[in-house]
């Protein structure tokens, strides 16, 4: 006799992918009852502009990488295992620094993504990711807008990365092992 049941565990693959703003973003099916989850691989370099949402909390797991991270006025460096968590009414930012990245995205619904179709578009094998073919900030700020999202500032720059990292990172004292 063979049991069955309405529920099903189910082995799916991440849908298509999207380009968005320079980064390959990729669905991964999840419970309509959530949360909603997502992966990227984001090229060195990569810096959302300094922004809030309103009522999502951003979180991501890092897979791979290094990136240097701004959520208020806290500034880290998180590596490959590093989890993220930007709660919802904070400014973040983060750059991608020393290559590429890969992080899953976690989120407790699908604005995010809803955002990332308004914005982006799917991909397709020929595609090359160019942050320049992004929208202009106008056009951002009110896609943006609609999802819940407020751009408060612009991209972290490379110099500005810098310059954190060089304060985070332990002095370079020989008389300190």
């Amino acid at each position: 006799m063979t049991a069955t049941t309405d529920r099903a565990v189910a082995v799916t693959t991440p849908g298509p992918p999207w380009w968005f703003l320079g980064v390959v973003v990729e669905e991964c099916p999840t419970s309509p009852r959530g949360p909603v989850a997502s992966v990227a691989t984001l090229p060195e370099g990569a810096s959302p502009p300094l922004h809030v949402h309103a009522d999502l909390d951003d979180s991501f797991y890092l897979l791979e990488g290094t990136m240097l991270v701004r959520c208020g006025d806290d500034i880290a460096i998180a590596n490959a295992g590093s989890w993220v968590p930007f709660p919802s009414g904070v400014p973040h930012t983060f750059r991608v620094m020393d290559g590429p990245a890969r992080v899953l995205m976690v989120h407790a619904d699908d604005s995010f993504l809803a955002f990332v179709h308004d914005i982006g578009r799917p991909a397709t094998v020929e595609d090359v990711p160019d942050a320049a073919d992004g929208p202009a900030i106008d056009e951002l700020d009110r896609v943006s807008t609609v999802h819940g999202i407020t751009n408060l500032g612009p991209s972290m720059t490379d110099s500005e990365a810098r310059q954190c990292l060089e304060r985070l990172s332990p002095r370079s004292d020989p008389s300190v092992r």
